[in-house]
């Protein structure tokens, strides 16, 4: 049994304790937000891997990151980024474990790019560790009713919308095959060529899957399509194009071509004896060289003065150009940087100028997606000019 004066002892004795730890939690400095130290903002992202798209998207990324820190720190910090080789490519699953490494192990405070169709996987992955992931290339997820999810250029299947009805209705192209890549990517422009065909009055005329990135051969894919097409769309990736454009000229073939997606990009469509003019497609982004508008002319600046006499691309372009809303968000977000701040201060972005190289960018939390329009466009003499202007599906 424990004495009155023993228990009064007791209790002085928790209570100071209680008031010690008390004190202590007050003292102790406030958890770090993951990526960002007094110095630096660490971004994740993926290193140069012989595949051209990825390669120079990510180029232009760096390359707004790299003039941001040389005009001075945001808030004290410089930007930094760490990344790693994909393997095999187009690999989704070295993707993935890449940007675990990434969040998991060197702590990153957002995703930057990580394109294609390990896109969807991802999402999710930032959706459930609550990651900002930031600007991917591709059109194959929504960020409608995402937090953490900031998207890029239109979507396919609104790209799709607007290109199958133009080749019908304005173009007079009224059977449309396609050839494409057997992943999701090829097989969803397949869908939306399907769907679309009653209601803008067309009609499918067959189709032909590709199952290698490095095809040696397409003439006879293309000679089965050839007959009952007037036009043949290709949702396919560079190497899987020129080989069918080479089959086109083999074949002397006189219908249309048209390309969707990123394929759209004189990088990839460029072919000995203009065998590839006259493509159709949906551009995303003005001429890297040609075209004057002012965002455009800054680009070519920057790239003059970091990566002097680097050809210049609309991946690139793309790059520096998301690269630039990025480091806006970063500027809203205030010297107390946190993912979730972060996120609010994306979201109160109105109206920001592009210089031309898209429409304006308005975000808020209810809209993530950067860039709804683009315009159609033809290979001419090697070069995609423009057909229309800034067009919203």
């Amino acid at each position: 049994m424990i004495a009155p004066e023993q228990g009064a002892v007791m209790m002085f004795t928790r209570r100071c304790f209680g008031l010690i730890a008390a004190s202590a939690l007050l003292m102790a400095p406030a958890l770090a937000e993951d990526g960002v130290s007094d110095t630096t903002i660490l971004l994740g992202m993926e290193s140069p891997s012989n595949s051209f798209s990825l390669d120079e998207e990510n180029l232009g990324f760096r390359l707004a990151f790299q003039e941001r820190n040389d005009r001075g720190a945001i808030h004290g910090r410089q930007i930094a980024w760490r990344d790693y080789v994909r393997k095999g490519g187009g690999n989704v699953e070295s993707m993935m474990e890449n940007v675990r490494r990434l969040v998991d192990t060197d702590k990153v405070f957002a995703l930057v790019n990580f394109g294609g169709p390990g896109a969807i996987p991802l999402a999710k992955f930032a959706r459930d560790n609550k990651v900002p992931y930031l600007f991917p290339h591709t059109a194959l997820i929504s960020s409608d009713n995402e937090r953490y999810l900031f998207t890029s250029f239109p979507r396919y299947e609104g790209e799709a919308l607007v290109m199958f009805r133009y080749l019908a209705q304005e173009r007079g192209l009224k059977r449309i095959a396609m050839v494409h890549d057997s992943n999701v990517y090829g097989t969803r422009f397949l869908g939306w060529l399907k769907e679309h065909a009653e209601k803008f009055g067309y009609t499918f005329a067959g189709n032909a899957p590709v199952d290698t990135r490095e095809p040696t051969d397409l003439t006879a894919a293309l000679e089965g399509l050839a007959k009952n097409a007037d036009a043949v769309v290709m949702a396919l990736y560079p190497a899987q194009a020129k080989t069918l454009m080479n089959a086109k000229a083999k074949l002397d073939w006189s219908g249309r071509m048209v390309s969707v997606g990123p394929l759209t990009d004189e990088q990839y469509l460029t072919l000995p004896e203009g065998r590839a003019n006259g493509t159709l497609g949906f551009c995303y982004y003005p001429d890297p060289d040609l075209a004057k508008d002012p965002g455009v002319e800054t680009y070519r600046q920057v790239m003059a003065k970091y990566h002097p006499g680097r050809p210049l691309n609309r991946y690139s372009l793309y790059g520096y150009v998301f690269g630039k809303l990025v480091v806006e968000g970063l500027e809203r977000a205030g010297k107390e940087l946190t993912r979730e701040r972060f996120v609010d201060a994306m979201e109160t972005i109105a109206n920001w100028d592009a210089g031309g190289i898209m429409p304006n960018v308005t975000l808020a939390r209810t809209n993530h997606h950067a860039q709804r329009a683009g315009f159609i466009c033809e290979l001419q003499d090697e070069r995609f000019k423009p057909l229309s202007g800034w067009i919203e599906p």
